[in-house]
């Protein structure tokens, strides 16, 4: 579907009952007290993470956890540092991660204070969040921190490796139950611009939410 077709609007349905319903929720839960405990990701972060899980569309859940299993390094994505200049410690590259979803939902929010996100998001701050969630997820790939200072300053911002990769078989079930959905998170995670100003713009609050969430401190106090 070309990308200046793409509606802005009722692309977000609730999805027949299946066994991902509650995928991403399930994944939250393992790591907060059950198969995935061991690596004690912080409670604050699995808190943050499960109240932004909440403002997702269940399409956009069931994507994210379908993302994160299918890279096969869920737990470099859960433990890993983001980068050598930012969020240098243990479960950085989580925390940037939902630093920058958050951001994409209310700019002003501040990381790591608990404020409460907006109380009801449209369907394109929905994407935009999800696409931040998951724009540096290929770090899992290389989980030797990098230096993204150089990277801030490219415009656009570029993905830390190519999404369309990262995420290709979750994308793909994706499209077989929304296609409209699935190609907005094609457009807004692509490295190539796009004719659509609604992408673009789309584009520009995720690139700016990531950027963001490098310059948030660090809320983690580890020992």
């Amino acid at each position: 579907m070309p990308a200046e077709l793409l509606p802005v609007s009722g692309f977000i349905v609730a999805p027949a009952k299946g066994q991902d319903d509650h995928a991403l929720q399930e994944l939250i839960m393992r790591v907060n007290a059950g198969s995935l405990s061991y690596l004690h990701v912080p409670p604050p972060l699995v808190y943050r993470w499960a109240a932004l899980a909440g403002k997702w569309a269940p399409d956009l859940q069931t994507f994210v956890a379908q993302a994160l299993r299918h890279t096969g390094n869920l737990d470099n994505f859960l433990v890993q540092p983001a980068a050598v200049d930012h969020h240098q410690g243990a479960y950085g590259l989580l925390e940037a991660s939902i630093a920058a979803a958050e951001l994409a939902m209310n700019p002003c929010h501040r990381p790591g204070s608990f404020e409460p996100l907006p109380p009801e998001l449209d369907e394109l701050e929905q994407v935009c969040s999800v696409a931040a969630f998951l724009f540096d997820i290929g770090k899992v790939f290389d989980p030797l921190p990098c230096d993204d200072s150089q990277r801030a300053e490219e415009a656009p911002l570029a993905p830390y490796s190519d999404l369309s990769r990262c995420w290709r078989a979750s994308w793909k079930a994706l499209s077989g139950r929304n296609p409209v959905l699935a190609a907005w998170m094609f457009h807004v995670g692509r490295r190539a611009p796009s004719n659509s100003a609604a992408v673009e713009i789309a584009r520009r609050l995720v690139h700016n939410a990531v950027r963001a969430s490098w310059k948030a401190p660090s809320s983690l106090q580890l020992g």
